[in-house]
């Protein structure tokens, strides 16, 4: 998916960590809701400088994310002029374009919104379930009659009773409709608020266990974040193997997902050859939750000493440095076919790789075959990324070595 905007991060020898002020100007950024910062503050207090590597630099490109993002609780008859606007000349696809009024005194608020990302199939469905419908008549040059359909349902008492939050969002002088989402149990949960309960828990986790962390990576952009932190020192294992654990963060302010920490870990050998894998969810962060059921639910993030005796234990079974099976490479190659939510252009590539490998005759082995399949990953969506990290544990261990 292609966002509005978005920056990136890759951790640099000596980037230095954050200040107590750069931290906290995190909760600056969010304009609004003003008791759930409160409440965020006090229940993730932080009273120092940070002790993570990298997040100066970090926090630096949260500003550089400047969008004006704003909410408001609506009703299918807030929105007027409906229609429907083609996104790509000759094709089907197309997004949802109003403008936003007030119910009571029907004043305009927002001028010509236009839908991003998945908000038109979100409005659609929640509203009205009608997603898949409308989809057909517009295939089928139905737009005006699906407009008339719109504005007759407009004027349904019943449906008018369902409001929602609507989460706008603007870009180069003009607005855009991001996300639509359940008013009843929704509390926005943006990505600065993630970041900075991340931050604090990470550094709470690094006096607390006697281990430095830094960023590793992330990526930030006005709806998502991924954020990846790793131990700084690491344990070697053995025939100039070295593992390091970590966590991986992920948030959305989509609606379409909870906050996540994963317990992951990078193994590397002396060549240099690496795979990223992604572990256990340790704790997540509900949109909905209030910030003290957030610190009982981050509590298990604090188990990372626990799991990284286990993650060790577990790599130092796999045989990195032995040559794959002919037969492991045919089980990787069904693997990756049966990967869902991922790209077929993507899976092929990786089945590719590993055939020509399987071709070639020539010895790789374990860490080798999963540095290949971790390198078609490093530019791809976080979200494909982390799905496929994910299958990553699984293969490993069902390797016949």
């Amino acid at each position: 998916m292609k966002y509005i905007k978005q920056e990136n991060y890759s951790y640099k020898a000596n980037d230095s960590s954050a200040t107590k002020e750069d931290t906290l100007s995190l909760l600056d950024q969010v304009t609004e809701q003003k008791e759930l910062l409160q409440n965020i503050k006090e229940e993730f207090p932080l009273n120092e400088n940070l002790n993570i590597d990298g997040t100066e630099p970090a926090i630096n490109l949260f500003n550089e994310i400047d969008n004006k993002k704003y909410d408001y609780d609506l009703s299918l008859n807030d929105l007027e002029s409906l229609d429907f606007k083609r996104v790509d000349s000759g094709s089907n696809n197309f997004e949802l374009r109003f403008s936003v009024v007030s119910e009571k005194d029907h004043k305009l608020l927002i001028r010509d919104v236009e839908t991003i990302y998945d908000a038109k199939k979100k409005l659609l469905d929640l509203l009205l379930e009608i997603n898949k419908f409308s989809n057909f008549m517009l295939r089928n040059d139905k737009r005006n009659e699906l407009v008339a359909e719109l504005e007759k349902l407009s004027k349904d008492e019943d449906i008018n009773n369902k409001i929602f939050n609507f989460r706008f969002i603007s870009s180069e002088g003009k607005e855009f409709l991001r996300s639509v989402v359940t008013k009843n149990r929704y509390k926005t949960y943006d990505n600065p608020i993630i970041f900075y309960i991340s931050l604090i828990i990470i550094h709470n986790l690094s006096k607390d266990t006697n281990q430095k962390f830094y960023l590793d990576r992330m990526q930030i952009s006005d709806s998502k974040l991924n954020a990846s932190f790793l131990e700084k020192s690491g344990s070697e294992i053995g025939d100039g193997i070295k593992v390091k654990t970590g966590l991986l963060i992920s948030n959305s302010e989509l609606g379409d997902g909870a906050a996540k920490f994963n317990a992951e870990y990078e193994v590397e050998n002396t060549e240099g050859k690496k795979v990223t894998v992604i572990k256990d969810t340790l704790a997540t962060i509900n949109h909905g939750n209030n910030p003290n059921t957030i610190k009982d639910n981050l509590k298990k993030s604090k188990k990372l000493k626990e799991n990284q005796k286990e993650t060790i234990s577990a790599v130092k079974k796999i045989k990195w440095n032995n040559d794959i099976k002919q037969k492991d490479v045919l089980k990787l190659m069904a693997s990756i076919s049966h990967v869902k939510n991922a790209p077929q252009n993507l899976k092929e590539a990786m089945k590719k790789s590993i055939y020509q490998i399987d071709l070639t005759k020539q010895a790789y082995n374990v860490l080798e075959i999963f540095d290949k399949l971790d390198g078609f990953l490093k530019d791809e969506d976080p979200d494909i990324a982390l799905i496929l990290e994910s299958k990553f544990d699984q293969w490993l261990t069902k390797l016949e070595l």
